[in-house]
């Protein structure tokens, strides 16, 4: 998501370039954007920026060149001081990976041109801290601009004079003033006009100049516990080219069928892109590419505070202050800010209160769905089981009905049995004629029988009526 945004936005970076005349500030500018972005001094363009005091847009001095009269020598003036100059210029490069950045280009015309620069360190110095009131000025504010473009300057490239002796004391004053400031990293312009050898000197008699007078520098520090071999690797490679050698230009050669920006001499081409020659691409990638986020950290967690801690803690008025500031704010300042971190500190919590306070809510009603649900279930199953205990308790009734109606119709049946073997057994004479009968029956040929199912007895008979119906059937066959 953050990588689409930056896409679609632009990442907003502040470089500022000074050195003195000569040095290769405004061939380095236009050659890292790509595009003609600064004019030389010696052109018309570069005189009318020069004569313009603190532009805010490239564009109003473009439009100033057509009416542009190049100034007449005058005697009279010659004792002023022509003083310096600051332009900011914005910039759109756009990146192989897609990335845009909006790149503001802060140049200096004018630096080291003077017998007296001190009027320029404190030009350039205010500059900078301008920048830092503005963001002050709009921390301070209860309602903040959400347009507000931060000018901070994220690095500041210094360039020095390719002389093969090291530093200046214009140098060392300037780096020593502004190091508090803003990110230095120094860089040697024209590298090409030095032999390798000479190159090697002069950057080991520099950098023992700034570990000499202390200058805070960037040198790309490095943290051996916490980082990566990666990043360790390529912060220490980039260490040990400090000062960068760097070598510009604007003209487009063909360099082995490959079209190129490089330097043409009469014995040969010089490839600003080619490491053994220049160390452009190497800071190039480093400023617009993996260090651009750590310049812009460090401005802002530990220049810009130490600041904004200085700014807040004076009692006596500064006479250099924003117009963006009265005394009055800068008195209140401190508790303003206090204030308003503790409402946003206040309003995160009821926030957080609110969110917890939610999804308690919705959890506890979760619960009680599922309670409910889970109650439900419990009756369903007790219904089930009653229902399902009445059948079985119905089926055991009724095979227990079944078993006594079966138990009853055996006894019945075993009483029919028994009747006839009781009444002989109470009168044994009609066992007699029984026997009798049945003896004279095998004797006589017997008719042919007449079979009729017999009536069941509707109701019990006299045990005395029964052997009377015998014997007459018995004397009835006798005297057929």
């Amino acid at each position: 998501m953050r990588r689409k945004k930056n896409v679609k936005k632009g990442v907003q970076f502040t470089m500022m370039v000074c050195g003195t005349s000569g040095t290769g500030r405004t061939t380095f500018v236009n050659t890292l954007c790509g595009q003609h972005v600064l004019a030389h001094e010696s052109s018309p363009a570069g005189q009318a920026i020069v004569h313009s005091r603190r532009s805010s847009n490239a564009s109003s001095t473009v439009d100033s060149f057509a009416n542009f009269e190049k100034p007449v020598f005058d005697p009279a003036k010659s004792h002023i001081e022509p003083g310096i100059s600051i332009i900011p210029v914005n910039v759109e490069i756009d990146e192989e990976d897609g990335t845009r950045i909006s790149l503001t280009v802060v140049d200096t015309p004018g630096f080291g041109d003077n017998i007296d620069n001190e009027k320029c360190f404190k030009e350039i110095v205010g500059y900078l801290e301008c920048q830092y009131d503005e963001i002050l000025a709009e921390e301070s504010r209860i309602r903040r601009n959400p347009r507000f473009k931060d000018n901070r300057v994220h690095v500041l490239l210094y360039f020095i004079e390719p002389t093969g002796h090291g530093l200046r004391e214009l140098d060392v004053e300037l780096m020593k003033r502004l190091s508090l400031r803003v990110n230095i990293i120094p860089v040697i312009g024209r590298a090409d006009s030095m032999t390798p050898a000479e190159l090697a000197a002069t950057k080991k008699m520099t950098m023992e100049d700034i570990e000499h007078y202390n200058i805070p520098i960037y040198n790309f520090p490095y943290d051996a516990e916490e980082d990566d071999s990666e990043t360790i690797d390529e912060n220490s490679l980039l260490k040990s080219m400090l000062p960068f050698a760097i070598v510009t230009s604007n003209e487009v050669a063909e360099i082995n069928g490959r079209k190129c920006r490089a330097r043409r001499y009469p014995w040969g081409l010089v490839d600003i892109e080619n490491p053994e020659h220049s160390d452009f691409v190497a800071l190039r990638s480093a400023i617009l590419g993996s260090h651009m986020a750590d310049l812009k950290d460090l401005t802002h967690d530990f220049l810009y505070e130490t600041y904004r801690t200085e700014k807040l803690s004076k009692n006596i008025p500064d006479p250099r202050e924003s117009t963006l500031l009265n005394p009055e704010d800068l008195a209140n300042q401190s508790y303003l800010l206090k204030e308003e971190q503790l409402q946003r500190e206040e309003e995160k919590l009821r926030e957080i209160e609110l969110r917890v306070q939610k999804e308690i809510n919705e959890k506890r009603m979760e619960l009680l769905a599922r309670e409910q649900e889970l109650r439900d279930i419990e009756a369903r199953i007790a219904r089930e089981r009653s229902a399902s205990a009445v059948a079985e308790e119905r089926e055991a009734l009724q095979r227990q009905i079944e078993a006594q109606n079966k138990e009853i119709l055996k006894q019945q049946q075993q009483q029919q049995l028994q009747q006839p073997d009781a009444a002989i057994q109470q009168y044994p004479g009609l066992q007699l004629a029984s026997d009798a009968s049945s003896t004279l029956s095998n004797h006589v040929t017997p008719a042919a029988p007449t079979i009729a199912a017999p009536a069941p007895p509707q109701m019990e008979e006299h045990p005395f009526s029964q052997i009377a119906n015998a014997s007459s059937h018995n004397v009835h066959d006798l005297n057929h």
